[in-house]
């Protein structure tokens, strides 16, 4: 096996890492599944575990982009219930 393809290791997960995708993660589980809760909350989380691993920008920046992920996560679940919930009214 050759050494000139194989790829260097990943970094670790920084435990604040798994707070974000635990935020976005949970979503799912909070809406009692879907498609889009679930589309939504684990590309969320996969998004924040691979912007916590990357060491090229700094601690602060990273954690400044996983709370935008989150919070627009957030956003977005929750306008599509209120959508949801407001079709359903008016039938």
């Amino acid at each position: 096996m050759s050494t000139e393809n194989q790829k260097p290791p990943k970094p670790p997960i920084p435990a604040w890492g798994y707070v974000f995708a635990g935020a976005c993660g949970i979503l799912p589980v909070l809406t009692l599944g879907g498609a889009i809760p679930g589309a939504v909350g684990f590309g969320g989380a996969a998004a924040c575990i691979g912007i916590s691993r990357d060491q090229s920008k700094s601690v602060g920046v990273r954690v400044a982009i996983c709370i935008a992920i989150a919070v627009a996560c957030w956003l977005i679940v929750g306008a599509v219930a209120l959508f949801f919930a407001n079709k359903q009214r008016d039938t």
